[in-house]
């Protein structure tokens, strides 16, 4: 596979779709790690649930869990398949010390 083919072909695993890609960016730039009600409303404002993301893209991928007192969380399981999906759709936020001055 030739370096151009490689870069443009999709990565493995279930498509989040741009909206997808964006809110996974989203929870990386927090950690990876939310809490549920705070995932629900960023995906509201992307056009979808949390939970049908989900189930949409597989427990492997992202889950919901529960702290140690009780509290419901969204975690992104599969970090290279969310990194992956977030350069493809160009996605990816940079983190500060990444910043470059022009």
């Amino acid at each position: 596979m030739s370096l151009l083919n490689q870069y443009n072909s999709c990565p493995k695993g279930p498509d989040p779709g741009f909206n997808g890609a964006a809110f996974l960016g989203w929870l990386k730039k927090r950690g990876g790690i939310r809490r549920e009600k705070d995932c629900e409303r960023k995906c509201q404002e992307n056009g979808f649930t949390a939970k049908s993301f989900i189930k949409q893209a597989g427990m492997e991928y992202i889950r919901i869990g529960q702290t140690g007192n009780g509290n419901k969380v969204i975690q992104r399981v599969d970090k290279v398949w969310a990194d992956q999906w977030m350069t493809y759709y160009d996605v990816e936020v940079p983190h500060h010390r990444h910043w470059t001055n022009l």
